[in-house]
């Protein structure tokens, strides 16, 4: 199977046209990553929006595990929104299979699918509406 196939299969990509998921998947990387491995970096200005297929991510801020991201969840999509330094570290809990997307890529396939950014803006809200309560 394919990153096409793979983001198709879960829930939160199941309402986007599969024409979009091809435009979000041409540049994408699918990435094993082992358990304790860090892919993004509290502060420092980085780059992939990651997507997870199968396992699961903390996520901590100033140290502190606030979140955890599970199958067809996604993070780094602050600071690709936004330019910004990353507002969190995110690191595999257990061996974890991500899509790793450029910023350029995601927001070009945000420009072009209504679907996709009500979908990412709902789950980003919710997801800092959660760190914030916890901070």
């Amino acid at each position: 199977m394919g990153i096409v196939d793979d983001l198709a299969e879960l829930p939160q990509f199941a309402s986007v046209d599969r024409s979009q998921l091809e435009t979000l998947a041409k540049h994408a990387v699918e990435l094993d990553v082992p358990a304790g491995v860090e892919l993004t970096h509290e502060g420092r200005h980085e780059g992939s929006v990651f997507i997870v297929v199968s396992g699961s991510i903390g996520i901590e801020r100033g140290g502190r595990t606030v979140d955890t991201i599970g199958r067809g969840g996604f993070f780094g999509e602050i600071a690709a929104i936004d330019g910004g330094p990353r507002t969190a570290t995110g690191f595999a809990l257990e061996d974890t299979v991500v899509v790793a997307i450029s910023p350029r890529q995601l927001n070009d396939v945000l420009d072009e699918s209504s679907e996709l950014r009500a979908m990412m803006m709902a789950a980003m809200e919710e997801r800092l509406g959660r760190i914030d309560a916890e901070g």
